[in-house]
């Protein structure tokens, strides 16, 4: 009532922004193993997302910002190293600064991924990772991973041990 719709919508937008970086975030500090059940319960939150997101700005909007959620859940549904490597490639398409580092973590995450597997699927993605930078970037930012306080924690601590 107060606030001129367009910088509501815009405000909005920023809403669900910072809800799939929080979202993002938990996901990646959570100290449980990534399950069945814990695969449904993210699909019923991308859907709760999308619904309520839906009722105050476009659909395309909503559904461009909640697809890494939905790139997640299949990355940590993933059974083989294949699908794995495919999902990420699919990630990198939408979110070129994914780190690989996002999927070291969901592959340590799930059960019953055998050791060598997870240190194959991992040395594939940091490839595609490394062949898809331009002069050492990303070819472009998104909005989830440069504020994903995990992966910037992590990068730190790796820092602090080198000097």
């Amino acid at each position: 009532m107060y606030i001129e719709e367009r910088s509501f919508r815009r405000f909005v937008e920023a809403c669900l922004e910072e809800s799939v970086v929080v979202y993002v975030d938990h996901l990646l500090t959570q100290k449980n193993h990534i399950k069945e059940e814990t695969i449904e319960r993210m699909r019923l939150d991308e859907e709760v997302l999308m619904d309520f997101f839906r009722e105050y700005i476009s659909v395309s909007k909503v559904e461009s910002r909640v697809r890494i959620l939905g790139d997640l859940r299949e990355l940590a549904s993933s059974e083989s190293p294949d699908s794995f490597t495919l999902v990420y490639s699919n990630i990198l398409e939408q979110q070129p600064d994914c780190p690989p580092e996002v999927v070291e973590k969901i592959v340590s995450l799930r059960e019953g991924i055998p050791r060598k597997d997870a240190k194959e699927v991992v040395q594939e993605c940091k490839e595609m990772y490394e062949h898809s930078l331009v002069d050492g970037n990303p070819p472009k930012t998104g909005f989830v991973f440069p504020r994903v306080k995990a992966l910037s924690a992590a990068k730190h601590s790796i820092w602090r041990k080198l000097t």
